[in-house]
């Protein structure tokens, strides 16, 4: 098992709430900034796990923790340029390929903050039990997401389907191949029907970077969570883990982690 270094970030002496997870003994082969969805917590299994796999991850909470909003509401993407400002500045080489990996409502900070990155600063995505919206705040009345301190264009309902084209993510802005996991039995939002939507977004406009679909019909909303073994304790209140989930989870991890292998190198 790989050696890792754990540094633990918080407000107001950094300025994001996380853990950077870097391998001791080698230069990463990739790195993956990795956001949680609307419970709030800092995705920092997967973090871990990703570091074991000789790869530097820093997992952030976004809200609901001390310095930070206290629900998902008005949530800046600068936060997560910062984190990705601050993943890469831990990079031992300007070459080392950096992913966004959100999971449900994360998913949609992780291609928004893809797509408003600066050049070169990301060179995938990887998005679990994804949405293809940008849905409002939760609870609702506001909207989740703020860009040079405006709210982004958002939908009062889950996807695929919006009246306002500009409440879609344009998912096609993506500098980067973008891996969409999605499960069919999601009691949660419909992310399988939502993740095809983004595929036939992306084929339409030509499919820039390449994108791959993992859909698995069985599984429910906690393969979002995508380590093949869940931590003790880490499932909100009534969203459960079947075994068709636990199977799920063990065949998409290493595709993922293949996926994050192969990502292209900055220029």
């Amino acid at each position: 098992m790989n050696a890792i270094a754990v540094r633990a970030l918080r407000p107001p002496a950094a300025r994001v709430h996380g853990t950077l997870f870097v391998p001791a003994a080698a230069v990463p082969v990739a790195a993956a900034l990795v956001i949680g969805g609307s419970g709030g917590s800092e995705p920092s299994y997967v973090g871990e796990a990703l570091a074991r796999e000789g790869m530097a991850a820093l997992s952030v909470a976004y809200f609901a923790r001390p310095g930070l909003p206290g629900q998902l509401r008005g949530i800046r993407l600068e936060y997560f340029a910062d984190a990705l400002e601050i993943l890469r500045t831990a990079l031992p080489s300007p070459r080392v390929p950096v992913a966004v990996i959100g999971m449900s409502r994360g998913s949609e900070a992780a291609m928004l903050t893809a797509i408003h990155a600066p050049p070169d600063a990301v060179q995938g995505v990887v998005a679990t039990v994804p949405g293809n919206m940008i849905a409002g705040s939760h609870p609702p009345g506001g909207p989740a997401w703020l860009l040079g301190g405006q709210p982004l264009p958002y939908a009062g309902h889950d996807g695929p389907q919006h009246e306002n084209p500009d409440a879609l993510i344009p998912v096609e802005r993506v500098p980067g191949p973008v891996l969409l996991i999605s499960a069919g039995a999601d009691q949660v939002w419909p992310s399988a029907a939502m993740a095809r939507a983004l595929s036939a977004r992306l084929r339409r406009h030509g499919d820039p970077h390449g994108h791959i679909v993992l859909d698995y019909p069985d599984a429910g909303h906690s393969l979002g969570y995508l380590i093949p073994r869940l931590p003790p304790g880490l499932l909100p209140p009534g969203l459960t883990d079947q075994p068709a989930d636990q199977i799920a989870r063990a065949d998409a991890w290493p595709k993922a982690v293949g996926f994050l292998r192969c990502l292209p190198r900055p220029r």
